[in-house]
């Protein structure tokens, strides 16, 4: 029997439900190892939030920092500025 990632992930818990037909391919194409390191994460990751959040207990984060320092929300992004793709 071969081996389906998405039915793996479906019994780990990750996928439930519809899922979009673009992500059931992308989900196809995972190797076993792949497949096995996100069934890890998934259990990993509720156990370490509690101290990442408690390190991050002074950070503001409704707002961009940028925002914060009165730039307006529209020149957040530079990316023409530095790439020089805003030049005629």
């Amino acid at each position: 029997m071969a081996f389906d990632p998405r039915e793996a992930l479906r019994e780990a818990g990750i996928l439930g439900g519809p899922v979009a037909e673009e992500l059931q391919g992308a989900f196809a194409t995972l190797s076993e190892e792949e497949t096995n390191l996100l069934i890890a994460l998934k259990n990993r990751i509720p156990a370490m939030l509690p101290e990442v959040l408690a390190h991050s207990a002074g950070v503001q984060w409704s707002r961009p920092e940028a925002a914060q320092h009165g730039f307006e929300p529209a020149m957040l992004c530079a990316c023409g500025l530095w790439s020089g793709a805003g030049q005629n």
